[in-house]
Parts: structure tokens; C-alpha cells; sequence
């Protein structure tokens, strides 16, 4: 009996000395995907857990949100980062800390392909029907954000996910979809049967340089998040989890 209280009471102490941080995260794929039984997926879920197993201070757990509301769940402190987020989508620095940049990525414009489209079509964007997904922030419209305003100035259909879009387009309910380069190749890799049916940019609609943002009260901090990504990486953990996904790291700085 004494050596069952005493591994409570150690249990105990361990779960105390354990700071809990909350990552937050919306739909975004590959990063951040809803799957069928209501649960959630991703490279986000996957580093989450990766950071968990290096290391005992902290315990990593995914909040979810909504691309709209991220900006103020995490200004208030509804969770105390998050990962994979470009400066330029909105952010103030001053509010929050960032991180330097970790991964890319970036947005093609995807077209339906025939014997009279080339690589020309991308270069009159503006004169064609384009789909997006609604709270994200694009290139060609110097990345404005707000749904209203990128509806009125360029008349752009606006769906919940990237699928959606490529579902879009094959339903021609607009010409071109910005999509994320990573999410369509791996895409492309289960549905080999749609890759002559659609033409991809070589031009990009914007590139991404994606960091871990922090509340500024978060018992992390950004230069304890870079040591144990630098040792995820020294691992090859990180390695390992951007090829699954089809993305490219920076070096660690």
C-alpha cells in the first residue's frame, strides 16, 4: 500500500511540475485537417506530438479555431501559440512574439487543363473567376483577408477548404484556385487519376514563411521553442515529418 501512495503522490508532483501550453489551430491543410469521426489531423498534430515526446516540462495540446478568430483567441490568450503562420497573414508583431522562420511553402494557381490552355492563362489572373478558401490571405490581393472586401474588388468564390476548391473547379464553378502547394501534391498522390486533368501554375501566388507565433505571457518562450525544434531537427525528427507532408525546412537558426 505505501509504495502505491508514494508513486500517487509522485504522479502527482509530476503532473504539477508539467506547464500545459495550448496550440491553437484552424482548418488548414495539410497543417491542420478535420477528419471524419470529428477528431483532427495534420503536420500541427504531428509536431505537437513530436515535441511531447522530446521533452517532460511541457505538454503540448491542440485547441482548435476558426482562421477568422485566431487573430483575437490568441491575443487574449485562449491558447499560447501557434505554429506554421506567415507575418504577412495579418499579424502585428507587436502583439506577439515570433519566431524566426522555420518551413515553406506557398499557393499555385490550379486550372482545369485542355488543348488550348498553357501557362499563359496565370498571366491575366485578374480578368479570370478565382476560388479560395474564405479567411485566408492571398498574393494577388496584396493579402487582404477580410471575405467582403475580396468578394467585392475581384468577384472570388470563396469555399471552406482547399478539397472544396478542386472540387470547384471540376465542377467549372470558376477558372482558377489558389492552392496550397503541399496540400495539392499530396492530394494528387492519392487521385493520380485527376493529374491531367489539371494545369498548375509555375508562377506562385504568394510563398509562405511559416513560424511558431506566442502569446507574450506564455510560459514558453520563443528561445526554449528553438531548442527543442533544433533538437527535433538534430534528431531528424523534423526531417522526417516535413517529407511526409511534402514540404521544405529552412535551416534551423
Amino acid at each position: 500500500m505505501r509504495w502505491l501512495i508514494g508513486l500517487g503522490l509522485f504522479c502527482a508532483f509530476f503532473s504539477w511540475g508539467t506547464v500545459e501550453i495550448k496550440v491553437g489551430g484552424y482548418p488548414f491543410a495539410p497543417f491542420v485537417e478535420k477528419r471524419s469521426d470529428g477528431g483532427w489531423q495534420g503536420l500541427t498534430l504531428d509536431l505537437i506530438a513530436a515535441l511531447n515526446a522530446g521533452q517532460s516540462d511541457f505538454r503540448f495540446i491542440f485547441v482548435p479555431t476558426s482562421s477568422a478568430n485566431r487573430y483575437e483567441a490568441l491575443q487574449l490568450g485562449r491558447f499560447d501559440m501557434m505554429l506554421f503562420e506567415d507575418i504577412n497573414w495579418g499579424w502585428s508583431s507587436e502583439r506577439i512574439m515570433v519566431s524566426p522562420p522555420f518551413l515553406y511553402d506557398g499557393e499555385r494557381y490550379v486550372a482545369l487543363s485542355n488543348s488550348t490552355r498553357d501557362q499563359r492563362l496565370f498571366d491575366r489572373i485578374d480578368k479570370l473567376r478565382l476560388i479560395g478558401v474564405k479567411g485566408y490571405h492571398y498574393g494577388f490581393a496584396d493579402f487582404e483577408g477580410d471575405p467582403v472586401i475580396l468578394q467585392r474588388r475581384y468577384d472570388i468564390l470563396l469555399v471552406k477548404d482547399n478539397v472544396s476548391i478542386i472540387k470547384a473547379l471540376l465542377l467549372e464553378r470558376g477558372d482558377v484556385g489558389i492552392i496550397t502547394q503541399a496540400y495539392l501534391l499530396r492530394y494528387l498522390a492519392h487521385h493520380p487519376e485527376l493529374k491531367d486533368r489539371l494545369l498548375i501554375s509555375q508562377r506562385w501566388d504568394q510563398k509562405y514563411q511559416l513560424r511558431a507565433l506566442l502569446h507574450p505571457s506564455s510560459r514558453l518562450s520563443l528561445p526554449m521553442l528553438q531548442r527543442y525544434l533544433s533538437e527535433l531537427e538534430q534528431k531528424g525528427e523534423l526531417a522526417r515529418l516535413w517529407q511526409a507532408y511534402g514540404l521544405n525546412a529552412m535551416a534551423m537558426r
